[in-house]
């Protein structure tokens, strides 16, 4: 129907006609000129898209999508003449507060993986750990299959062929051997401890060289230093594929360092990356406070030259490996980073051209960046055929504001993530 309105504008007077419906409502009209410029095309075919979006009208993935499509992800490099970025691949594990994932390169060339979660009624008191399986250089992952309940972190360690270890990465850990690529696996048994009697904690990559695998330790020992420091690192050595451990022996104390990584250069040397005390005169409110330590030894771990102390605060959980060009690549966590000023945490990465001697932090990656959480976590790297680096790492969302915890545990969630990305760039 139609409907003539008067409008009184000033002295002068005006009828129009506007539409409208049997509700007596007003109708618009579309007046809009030809557009010049044209919008963008949407290319993804429908039943492809079907297949990467979420179906349910609540947006949520099918519970048997193991992880999310991929998506581009901007990684940022320092650099001199101001900072260059490059798209990596990012995907998230769609395992409900998943953590402490870690992988390795099996003997067949499939990268193994060992997480935790909430799945099928597990709680945060007894988590599921799980393995999982990539036959495509991290793209895509097989089910996960559980094999243990408990608060324990193994960390999976390849001894070649379909052999992996389990390395424990807590108190409440355990060893154990499969020699069928994960499907069964030995009985578990306690990890050693060190003639005095202590426990000896682990997190960090390791160093499998044939029978022989060489780890950072450290145990609690009596509170010395400026800070009180009461951590002391040390190297333990399986010479038969993890099944016996020596008692190892103790980095400087004086470096005042816990957990770490360790790796063997092309040039023979051995490098580690550590987990350090802040400076004297910062505080510790908490753990996220340290710092990384670098050092390499050509005897064995005997003596130690090229010692640094990298940062002042914030970076933690390092991962070091040697990349088959020679180059050693240092992932670590950023619980307090800095970008353009502004504090952020994340996950980032620097290269060492020298072995270890030193790393290019005016070059150093920024892998992600997360503003919820300041809990960056567990980050570990791999290269792939192709050259790129696979990164896995935990971050954690946690809403203080309104609720005591996330859906009624007082705990936050764990979040696990994927980038592949090259370390090439410059």
């Amino acid at each position: 129907m139609q409907i003539t309105r008067t409008l009184l504008i000033g002295c002068l007077v005006f009828s129009i006609s506007v539409s409208a419906d049997d509700n007596g409502l007003p109708t618009a009209k579309d007046v809009s000129a030809p557009a010049r410029v044209p919008t963008p095309t949407d290319t993804i075919p429908l039943e492809r898209l079907k297949r990467l979006a979420a179906r349910d009208p609540a947006a949520e993935f099918d519970p048997n999508r193991y992880i999310t499509p991929h998506m581009p992800i901007a990684i940022r490099q320092e650099h001199p003449d101001g900072s260059r970025y490059q798209e990596g691949v990012s995907y998230t594990f769609l395992v409900h507060s998943m953590k402490f994932a870690s992988i390795c390169r099996m003997g067949d060339g499939r990268i193994a993986m060992v997480g935790t979660g909430w799945v099928d009624g597990a709680t945060n008191e007894q988590r599921a750990c799980f393995m999982s399986y990539s036959d495509d250089e991290g793209r895509t992952w097989s089910q996960p299959a559980e094999f243990h309940r408990g608060l324990d972190r193994p960390q999976p360690v390849s001894t070649g062929g379909q052999r992996l270890f389990l390395m424990p990465m807590d108190d409440d850990g355990f060893l154990a051997r499969s020699d069928d690529g994960g499907r069964t696996w030995s009985e578990k048994a306690p990890f050693p401890k060190l003639a005095d009697g202590r426990t000896t904690y682990h997190k960090g990559s390791v160093l499998v060289e044939d029978d022989a695998i060489t780890a950072v330790f450290y145990a609690s020992g009596e509170p010395a230093g400026p800070t009180g420091w009461s951590a002391y690192s040390l190297l333990r050595r399986s010479r038969d594929g993890g099944q016996t451990w020596n008692d190892g022996i103790w980095l400087p104390p004086e470096w005042q360092t816990s957990e770490g990584s360790i790796t063997r250069t092309k040039d023979g040397a051995l490098v580690v990356a550590l987990r350090t005390s802040q400076p004297p005169d910062y505080p510790a409110y908490s753990d996220h406070w340290r710092r990384i330590t670098t050092a390499r030894s050509v005897d064995e771990g005997n003596t130690w030259t090229d010692h640094q102390v990298h940062f002042r605060y914030g970076k933690v959980h390092s991962d070091l490996i040697t990349l088959r060009d020679g180059r050693l690549l240092l992932t670590y966590a950023v619980r307090m980073g800095e970008l353009e000023g502004r504090m952020y945490h994340g996950i980032e990465a620097v290269v060492s051209h020298d072995h270890g001697r030193t790393w290019d932090w005016d070059k150093r990656f920024t892998l992600f960046r997360w503003a919820m959480h300041q809990t960056m976590h567990s980050p570990c790297s791999l290269q792939l055929r192709d050259g790129r680096i696979l990164t896995l790492f935990l971050y954690h969302y946690g809403a203080r504001w309104g609720k005591d915890g996330v859906g009624g545990t007082g705990r936050t969630l764990g979040i696990t993530s994927a980038v592949i990305w090259s370390a090439d760039a410059e």
